[in-house]
């Protein structure tokens, strides 16, 4: 007798999926968007895509990518001012290569990242000034600067080059 009773219920069921299924509309994408800067010379290239053009063309050794935790404890910038970023530091200790960029949430973002960024750059130059003279002249000369809402550090003897990717993908 319940079996009866189910088969009905189970029935009308997949019949209302099946109709929910096709009525659902047309477009079947998983929602998932793709961020090729190519596409658009308006669209900027997400920090990550960035990050990663940089690695392709620079060589790095035994760099470490930076956490949230690093850019609040190291740089002090509040991340609440951070819609992305993606950066990496060397983990020996040993060189001063160091490099973030960081889309900032809008323009008054930007400049109180800024600021922090500044402050990271002197901080490391009074590390490197008494141990490490090549160092301390790597991160003196480094760019320390923003473009729009990306704010970057670049402290590497190839900062002009990753300069130039950024340029490339940020307009």
């Amino acid at each position: 007798m319940k079996f009866k009773k189910i088969v009905p219920i189970i029935l009308a069921s997949l019949a209302l999926s099946a109709a929910l299924i096709g009525c659902s509309g047309g477009d079947t994408s998983t929602g998932s968007q793709t961020t090729d800067s190519s596409v658009t010379a308006t669209t900027n290239a997400s920090p990550e895509d960035i990050a990663a053009k940089i690695k392709e063309s620079v060589t790095f050794t035994d760099m470490q990518p930076l956490s949230e935790s690093d850019i609040s404890s190291m740089y002090g910038i509040d991340l609440n001012d951070v819609a992305a970023f993606a950066g990496e530091i060397d983990s020996t200790g040993l060189r001063t290569d160091e490099f973030l960029i960081i889309e900032a949430k809008n323009s008054e973002s930007a400049d109180r990242i800024l600021t922090k960024m500044k402050a990271r750059q002197t901080q490391r130059m009074n590390e490197a000034k008494n141990y490490n003279p090549e160092g301390y002249a790597t991160v003196q000369k480094s760019p320390v600067a923003k473009k729009g809402n990306y704010v970057y550090l670049f402290f590497s003897n190839d900062a002009d080059t990753m300069v130039k990717i950024l340029n490339e993908n940020v307009k």
